[in-house]
């Protein structure tokens, strides 16, 4: 009797997951080149030294260091940057005036 209420609630989990999982929105963002475009999304990291453009709605963790500047193009975005957490609007920017080189953690386009 033991046994088959195991198997039971194993059933019962394995198709929670199944559906969990399938109602989860495809992470469809990408990493690109950032050419001369600036509708992408751009982040400047390493101390400004190096960047990174992302396009396509999505979520991404990119764990870029150093980050001093961002533009969000022509996208909505949300982030964790650093230990808080950011909304931009389109066609804004931020920079970090203070020297502050947080981490981009996770980047979410809409």
């Amino acid at each position: 009797m033991k046994r088959s209420i195991a198997r039971i609630a194993l059933v019962v989990a394995a198709g929670a997951m199944t559906a969990l999982v399938s109602a989860l929105p495809a992470a469809a963002t990408n990493q690109t080149g950032c050419g001369d475009r600036t509708d992408f999304v751009k982040v400047w990291y390493d101390g400004g030294g190096r960047t990174a453009c992302y396009a396509n709605a999505g979520v991404i963790a990119p764990q870029l260091p150093g980050v001093t500047r961002i533009t969000s193009g022509n996208n909505n975005i949300e982030m964790i940057l650093g230990d808080r957490t950011r909304t931009m609007s389109k066609w804004s920017s931020i920079v970090d005036v203070e020297g502050l080189n947080h981490t981009l953690y996770i980047l979410q386009i809409r």
